[in-house]
């Protein structure tokens, strides 16, 4: 575990002098990871600046235990969330806490409702990460439909078996959902000709319109699409609807991609159905167990698994904490919740 910040002078830490006077400076917890620090530690210093508030930076190879974490919120006022639970616990070793923002969008990692029993806020950030998942999304489809992955490998084994592959053009994307993520993708995938179908829980037929996209059942997008790509949050209604009588009705030798939550599809299911050849090929960037070194899909070369890394570019991290910090501010000074969920 790394500690960042100005931490040695006593006085500094908690207060400023205003008109001769030390007043109480608002501290705000970031948990990061480590090789995250080189990208954000000069916003940070030139925001604690504009801002005037102190950030208690943590930097960690994995996501803090809940015991580090109650440690680390004892007396800050704000607390900037990555992957690490939240829990009850958490809210109640939170003495001055007012307000948690996510560093991203899903916030399954976080009891709500211990957060409204503490009176503390929640917020997220919509929009943030979304051109980063879909670009990855679409670089991923691409590759899926020319086997790249897999014939990168065999060369390095000193096989040389070229592979006959096929085109984005003329096929179908289902997405299931069509939210942020949902539709940076359809304006990507639009050129490409395709079809694209879309699920969502809230149609709006006048952004499909925009967007080319055309709604539909999940029962005809599982028909229908070549591709079906997951963009969903994970809810209880959401979670396992890709699962065994799901894939049963998509068409034999579909592509699947997750790029939202583990959870939404059954990967137990996923895994069947890729071995009886009803799936060609899944990538997924996400899975219910996090870290996944016991999972079979680390053991099929079917499966593309990246380590949950849809926002991780230095322009959507940089922006997800920039509006998680604005988040906590408005909080703070008292101009309510920008993004509450």
């Amino acid at each position: 575990m790394i500690l960042d910040g100005n931490k040695d002078r006593k006085i500094q830490r908690n207060s400023k002098k205003i008109w001769g006077c030390y007043m109480a400076v608002k501290e705000i917890l970031i948990v990061l990871p480590t090789d995250l620090k080189e990208i954000v530690s000069p916003y940070l210093a030139l925001r604690a600046q504009d801002v005037g508030y102190s950030f208690k930076t943590v930097y960690r190879d994995e996501p803090m235990e809940e015991q580090a974490v109650c440690e680390a919120i004892a007396h800050v006022d704000g607390y900037v969330i990555n992957l690490e639970k939240v829990t009850e616990a958490v809210f109640a070793a939170g003495k001055n806490l007012k307000s948690v923002s996510k560093l991203g969008v899903g916030v399954d990692n976080i009891d709500r409702e211990a957060a409204r029993k503490y009176g503390i806020e929640v917020s997220n950030c919509p929009g943030s990460n979304s051109n980063a998942v879909a670009e990855l999304t679409l670089g991923l489809m691409l590759g899926m439909a020319r086997n790249t992955q897999n014939l990168c490998n065999d060369l390095r084994k000193k096989m040389w078996a070229p592979e006959v592959g096929f085109e984005l053009r003329g096929k179908c994307v289902g997405l299931l959902g069509f939210g942020n993520v949902g539709k940076q993708l359809a304006r990507y995938l639009q050129p490409f000709g395709v079809e694209i179908l879309a699920y969502d829980a809230f149609p709006n037929e006048e952004m499909a319109k925009e967007y080319g996209v055309a709604y539909a059942s999940l029962d005809e997008i599982a028909a229908k699409s070549d591709f079906i790509s997951i963009h969903l949050p994970l809810l209880p209604s959401t979670r396992h609807v890709v699962d065994a009588e799901f894939l049963a009705k998509t068409k034999r030798g579909v592509y699947v991609l997750n790029m939202a939550r583990g959870g939404i599809a059954d990967e137990a299911a996923l895994y069947a159905a890729v071995q009886s050849g009803q799936v060609s090929q899944v990538a997924t960037d996400v899975f219910e167990k996090e870290p996944p070194f016991d999972s079979p899909f680390l053991e099929d070369d079917r499966f593309i698994v990246l380590p949950h890394i849809g926002a991780a570019t230095k322009e959507a991290i940089l922006t997800m904490l920039g509006m998680a910090i604005d988040n906590i501010q408005s909080v703070l000074e008292g101009r309510g919740n920008r993004h509450p969920v």
